[in-house]
């Protein structure tokens, strides 16, 4: 999307699961980099592509890899209340936030080799879940980062386990959630 075109409406930009926001390479020695990176390539093509190949063949395999991993990905109904209650407490409306948090979530775990989400894994999912769901005044903070939102999470399983069940004391709901993933 391109903000010099406007925004989209709430109800669209709930239909995009995942975003990230680009921006330009600000630091100089950055910048020479990719302009040093573009040169070699347009100079010879054949031997750029032999230099990054093994980083290519290496993230080709750790997705591969991941993909065989998702299906074993758990969760955990506390996993579940956290992202509920990090949803709730940004006022995000409707349920479909949720859901791709966690997918997002057991897809960074399996990418990372784990079969168990962690309040990271949500954490990550989040900051690219959430941005265009927030809803933004003229006078609120435009972006959270993976931090917060860690933070966030930590303190709301922590009033969490006051209110709720221990997962030992409910372990129908686990079952439940792990049937329906």
């Amino acid at each position: 999307m391109n903000p010099e075109e406007g925004d989209l409406r709430p109800q669209l930009l709930d239909r995009f699961a995942l975003s990230v926001e680009i921006t330009g390479i600000r630091e100089a020695r950055e910048r020479v980099l990719i302009m040093e990176r573009n040169l070699g390539f347009e100079a010879d093509p054949d031997a750029f592509r032999k230099n990054w190949l093994p980083m290519e063949e290496e993230l080709s395999r750790q997705i591969s890899q991941a993909r065989s991993l998702i299906e074993k990905v758990t969760y955990s109904r506390r996993d579940l209340l956290s992202i509920a209650a990090l949803t709730a407490s940004l006022n995000v409306d409707g349920h479909r936030a949720d859901l791709v948090i966690l997918k997002a979530a057991r897809a960074h775990a399996a990418f990372e080799g784990r079969t168990t989400i962690t309040d990271r894994d949500i954490a990550l999912a989040a900051e690219l879940a959430l941005p265009h769901r927030i809803k933004r005044g003229p006078f609120h903070q435009s972006e959270i980062t993976p931090d917060q939102l860690q933070e966030r999470i930590e303190q709301l399983q922590g009033s969490n386990a006051e209110s709720e069940p221990s997962e030992d004391e409910t372990p129908e709901a686990d079952s439940e959630s792990q049937k329906k993933k």
